[in-house]
């Protein structure tokens, strides 16, 4: 199991998230997004200007996200129904689809799988900018779980 506490940083061109494991206060990875895009293009990369890592690309209205690794190989897709009352998403990784639930408000999303296991927990704090805990287990990659955050960001919390 893995923890991670992504923030948006307020002064930046484009959306720009850090990412730090829970407790610590370097940046293990940095997501950037590209400023005036009609649908979401972010870019993953180590540190805060590494190698790339993964990248994420959004359809227009921000219901359906693609991740790709380096080798623009699909490594998950998050989609989003495009009307409901509830917040909430589905996760292809693989084989494997995932559900999770985030109630009216969108707290907390949780994955499990047919074991009832939580594989992936995504929790929105409370903090003047926008900042996520997210905790991951096996068979999701943390680039997915991280980019799934910033995805559940920029659909629900990014106009708000």
């Amino acid at each position: 199991m893995q923890t991670f506490e992504i923030t948006q940083k307020v002064l930046s061109f484009g959306p720009t998230y850090q990412v730090r494991a829970q407790t610590s206060e370097d940046v293990l990875m940095t997501i950037k997004g590209k400023l005036l895009s009609a649908s979401p293009k972010l870019t993953m990369v180590e540190g805060g200007e590494g190698a790339e890592m993964a990248s994420m690309t959004g359809n227009f209205v921000k219901t359906k996200f693609t991740m790709h690794d380096t080798q623009q190989r699909e490594i998950g897709l998050l989609s989003f129904p495009l009307m409901s009352l509830k917040k909430s998403f589905s996760l292809k990784v693989g084989d494997h689809e995932y559900k999770a639930e985030g109630g009216f408000f969108g707290g907390t999303f949780k994955c499990t799988d047919p074991a009832g296991q939580t594989v992936l927990e995504i929790s929105k704090q409370a903090s003047l900018r926008d900042k996520f805990a997210v905790t991951v287990n096996d068979p999701i990659p943390a680039e997915v779980a991280l980019m799934a955050a910033v995805a559940i960001d920029q659909r629900f919390f990014e106009d708000a």
